[in-house]
């Protein structure tokens, strides 16, 4: 079988940005002055330059296809870059289920002497390895690279913080530890006077977490970040929170905030690579040979691995007893998690077969392409009612370009899309190795606190 030619307009360096939003205009933002407001995708164009319409940017040259700009940043050694310190708290909630918070811990870059230089970052890892045996839960797994759990004083003088607050969701299988989330939270944690403070929520059993109940996340799984944002609002009901989602922690949050309407306490959003449609980002991965073969295995295994990690709690063992009503997605059953098909899994070449063996029939239904039709965040866009931007690439490998939701936002004035032909997913590195579409999303946030009420 002849190995199939990389589309030839999406091959480059440098990209170009096409911003979409509601012809008749976009949601009017008061401004601090409470003299003006301006229109949400006007505010884009003149407090970020870098989403203008028809903007310019740069990409590195050895990184030419989205293919290369995706496989690099999974496979680059970013180690020593974005040095970001996390503070892990466990979180409890209703179901009895458990995920963990990272949050930002910038008073530890002094405290653990954080050094960067023209070869990368080092730090006191003697003083922080203590520190970490000392705070480590009983039977825990070992917590990535400078996390750490919160001292119990730790913990209160971060809730006591009433700056305002950005919560990240991560992609699929991810965590705080990834590249692309270190270099937005590292930015973040940067902004002029440090303003915020910001923590990823990690999915259940995701980035070493555990798992306490017999569950885990799925598109639809938006109680979690639910009552989070109602912890955190509830604790200081006059504290801003923003939100970011990225690729499917993009999928979890636009159903979130489609669910939600008016009612969440976010003030504003911002996604990166969000599949928005799952069943076209699913005919992207399995019928792009590319795709195919260099992406869809290995999120296959990553989920896989997840399962394996996690099987104590979510197996379902001989002689459990089966829900006597039939799953869906608003009462799953996991009736699927078994050694069995943990072993079948082992074997997978695609999230379309994990989605068909594990996810689908949990929440009751007939195969993947069922669940990925009914479960997409492409459902609840419309819905969404508060200030939101997106970026999505055309050159996406996992996402695809028939997943990006120019027709909803154009019926939507509360959403402005900007759509690239460069950047991949997830990754749009320069010449630095830095991202790009996250400092465009630090500087839409950080502006946006700025100057809006």
């Amino acid at each position: 079988m002849p190995i199939p030619l990389v589309n030839p307009f999406h091959w480059g360096y440098h990209g170009i940005v096409e911003q979409v939003s509601n012809p008749q205009g976009t949601v009017p933002l008061k401004l601090k002055d409470k003299e003006s407001t301006i229109e949400l995708n006007k505010f884009i164009t003149e407090k970020v330059p870098g989403l203008s319409d028809q903007t310019k940017f740069e990409l590195h040259p050895a990184l030419f296809t989205g293919y290369l700009q995706t496989l690099y940043l999974g496979a680059a050694d970013f180690s020593k870059s974005f040095p970001v310190f996390y503070g892990r708290e466990t979180v409890k909630f209703s179901d009895g289920g458990i995920c963990t918070a990272d949050w930002v811990m910038k008073d530890w870059e002094s405290k653990y002497d954080l050094k960067i230089d023209s070869k990368g970052s080092r730090f006191d890892s003697k003083k922080f390895n203590a520190d970490e045996v000392a705070t480590h839960p009983e039977s825990w797994p070992r917590l990535h690279p400078r996390t750490r759990f919160l001292t119990e004083h730790e913990k209160t003088e971060a809730h006591q913080s009433e700056k305002p607050l950005v919560v990240v969701i991560h992609g699929l299988a991810g965590g705080s530890h990834e590249p692309i989330i270190r270099c937005l939270t590292r930015d973040l944690s940067r902004t002029s006077d440090e303003k915020f403070d910001v923590v990823v929520l990690n999915c259940r059993g995701c980035a070493r977490s555990k798992i306490t109940t017999r569950k885990l996340f799925y598109a639809l799984f938006t109680n979690d970040i639910r009552e989070f944002l109602k912890r955190e609002k509830e604790r200081h009901p006059t504290r801003k929170i923003y939100a970011v989602g990225f690729s499917f922690g993009g999928t979890l949050l636009g159903n979130y905030l489609g669910e939600e309407g008016e009612n969440t306490p976010v003030e504003a959003a911002a996604f990166l690579s969000t599949p928005w449609d799952l069943y076209q980002s699913s005919l992207k991965m399995n019928g792009d040979w590319w795709s195919r073969t260099l992406f869809s295995k290995s999120i296959a295994q990553f989920l896989t691995r997840l399962v394996k990690v996690n099987l104590a709690e979510l197996e379902f063992k001989e002689g459990d007893e089966k829900p006597i009503e039939p799953p869906t997605p608003k009462n799953p059953s996991f009736c699927d998690f078994t050694k069995e098909n943990l072993k079948k899994a082992h074997g997978f070449n695609s999230t379309l077969e994990f989605d068909n063996m594990f996810t689908a029939p949990c929440l009751g239904f007939k195969n993947a392409h069922d669940y990925y039709k009914a479960c997409g965040s492409i459902h609840e866009l419309p819905n969404v009612r508060i200030p939101t931007l997106i970026i999505n690439s055309k050159d996406d490998p996992v996402v695809g370009e028939d997943s990006i939701p120019y027709s909803t936002v154009r019926e939507n004035s509360n959403l402005t899309l900007c759509v690239t032909d460069l950047g991949g997913h997830l990754a749009y590195l320069n010449k630095n190795y830095e991202s790009w579409a996250t400092a465009q999303i630090t500087d839409f946030l950080d502006k946006f606190e700025e100057f809006v009420q």
